[in-house]
Formats: structure tokens, C-alpha cells, sequence
């Protein structure tokens, strides 16, 4: 249902932007296709067509006509790319496929996004045939900017320029591996220091020219025009508070809820009869808060989630519910 992804992203910019939040670390684009890694529930499947469908719908929902209407955020694609099908399913591993594979299975949706205005993607945590995404310049430059016509920003994901040099073993410290990842096409070093402890001393040696560093200030800086912020740079508090979780975002939240959810059986017992006398609620997730979250989820005050528990409690008040944890 792209209609209602589009409203969600809507939603979701309408309270980021709203708090002073400028740019939104979604949709998750990655193709997961082996259920050992651990970030499968982030992502839409396995269907490149599905994800670019319905990520396209998400971006436009987030970023609308006009990002500076103070209504809007940036949207990020993540993660570029083939995050989800690294050797073994391990996180932040290589990736062995070819061009064609890449080029055919795990990057069209990112195309399609890219065409829908996405105004900036992060880079993953892979390598692929050895070449870390964070400073894979085929990627980055020859694909996302050349081919794709992309201008706006690149983002190293978390402590990824890092990773060059610690995890995989292609630069040597991390000041090359800062160097790497710039000239690659990263514009922003989403956390750590490696770009900033670094860029001088890269700049004096060599390894980074002043015309490296004016192309990730550039994009930077074009983001920030096309946002307003410059013009606008503040928010209204009152404002805020009238539109961060109001009742037509919690609805929105419920019937997204409620279409995804899918049925496989049902014989009859669903939906529970008031006449039910007694129901047993099994499991550790049952009644435990923030289980009923997504990834990512800040800290929700106590009292603001339902858990599974409550419901059946609130749909049935008459009924003896007994509640066992089972395992951790």
C-alpha cells in the first residue's frame, strides 16, 4: 500500500521537522534474503520492484514538493549497497557477487528512490569483492552521481570510515581510511572523527586536494539551502507540541499497523468473544514494552505502549487471563 507509506513518511517529517530534526535516516532499501542476518525486519524483503515502490512512495511523503516549508525533512537511503546479503549472513561483511547481480537485484530500488528526489543516501558497512561500500568510488560516483544524476549528500553510516581501516583491512589507519572514503564521494561522517581529526593533515600530505573537500562542502551546503535553513533556522515549541504524537498520527500509526498484519489462521477464535471465561498469554514478548517497538525506538515513557497483554486485558475484561513469561 504506497498511498498510506506516503502518508506515514508525511507523518513522520511533519514531527522530525517540527522538533528542529532536518534530515530522516530512511527507508531502508536493503534486499535481505538471508534470514540469518540480523536486520531483516528493517527492510521490505527480498523484492527489489517491491522496495523501490514502496521506498519511492516513503521518500515523497517525507520530502513533499517543497523540503523548505518547514513541513518536510531529507530522506536517506540506506544502506548503498548490498547490505543484506554479506557471506554467512554477518553484519557489515563482504559481499562476493558480481556486477550483473548488483547492478540487476540489489540497486534498482535505489535508482527509483533516487528518481523520486531522495535527498541523500548512506553508504553500508559491506564490502563488495573487497572494496569497502564507504569508499567504493564505482558506487558513490560512477553510478549514484554520474549515471543517476544524484546531487545530494553522502553519508558515511556509523563509524563506517572506521571500519575501512579496522574491519576491513583496506587502509592502514584512519586518516587514509577518512581520505579513502572522501575521495570516494562520503560528504558527511555521520559519527566518529575520522574526517574532521583528519582532513588537514590529509590536505598537507596529499592525499585529499582542496577540490575534494569544496564538492562534500558543496552538497552539504545545497541541502541546507534547499531546506530553508538558512532563512528559517528555528521552530515553535507550542507548535511542537500540538503536532508531535497527536491523535490523527497515533490513527495513521494503527491502520499502518493493521494492514500490516497478516492472518494465516484462524478457526474461529479471533475476534475474541466477550462470552470467552478464561485465556492463557504465553511468551516474553507478551508483556514487555518496548518489544512492541520498532528498531531504533527512543525511550517511551511508562504508560505510553500497549503491550499485547494489555489488549487482550482490555478487549476481555470479564475473561481469567493467566500470563506466563515462558523464557527469557
Amino acid at each position: 500500500d504506497s498511498e498510506i507509506l506516503q502518508r506515514m513518511g508525511q507523518a513522520i517529517a511533519l514531527e522530525l521537522r517540527s522538533q528542529g530534526g532536518l534530515v530522516g535516516y530512511g527507508p531502508v532499501l536493503d534486499i535481505a534474503r538471508d534470514p540469518r542476518w540480523g536486520r531483516m525486519e528493517e527492510t521490505f524483503g527480498e523484492d527489489p520492484v517491491l522496495a523501490g515502490v514502496l521506498g519511492s512512495a516513503i521518500v515523497k511523503g517525507m520530502q513533499g514538493d517543497d523540503i523548505a516549508d518547514g513541513r518536510h525533512v531529507c530522506s536517506t537511503l540506506k544502506h548503498c549497497a548490498a547490505y543484506g546479503v554479506s557471506e554467512g549472513g554477518l553484519n557489515g561483511e563482504s559481499d562476493s557477487m558480481g556486477k550483473r547481480a548488483l547492478l540487476s537485484e540489489y540497486i534498482p530500488q535505489f535508482k527509483s528512490a533516487v528518481e523520486a528526489g531522495a535527498g541523500s543516501v548512506m553508504t553500508s558497512y559491506n564490502s563488495i569483492d573487497g572494496i569497502p561500500c564507504t569508499c567504493n568510488s564505482y558506487l558513490l560516483t560512477n553510478v549514484l552521481r554520474n549515471q543517476w544524476n544524484f546531487d545530494g549528500v553522502v553519508y558515511s553510516d556509523l563509524v563506517s570510515i572506521e571500519g575501512i581501516a579496522n574491519n576491513h583491512n583496506v587502509a592502514k589507519d584512519y586518516s587514509e581510511a577518512a581520505a579513502l572514503a572522501l575521495k570516494a564521494g562520503v560528504d558527511i561522517d555521520l559519527q566518529g572523527d575520522a574526517f574532521g581529526a583528519n582532513l588537514e593533515k590529509n590536505i598537507a600530505d596529499g592525499r585529499l586536494s582542496m577540490k575534494d573537500l569544496d564538492r562534500a562542502v558543496a552538497n552539504v551546503l545545497r541541502l541546507k539551502f534547499r531546506m530553508g535553513l538558512f532563512e528559517n533556522p528555528y521552530v515553535d515549541p507550542e507548535k511542537t507540541a500540538r503536532i508531535v504524537h497527536s491523535d490523527e498520527h497515533i490513527q495513521l500509526a494503527r491502520e499502518v499497523a493493521q494492514k500490516s498484519i497478516v492472518l494465516l489462521k484462524n478457526t474461529g477464535l479471533l475476534p475474541l468473544s466477550k462470552d470467552v471465561r478464561s485465556i492463557a498469554v504465553i511468551g516474553p514478548n507478551a508483556d514487555m514494552p518496548y518489544n512492541q517497538l520498532g528498531d531504533y525506538t527512543a525511550p517511551q515513557a511508562e504508560g505510553k505502549v500497549r503491550t499485547v497483554l494489555d489488549g487482550i486485558r482490555d478487549a476481555v475484561p470479564s475473561a481469567r487471563i493467566e500470563y506466563v513469561k515462558g523464557c527469557a
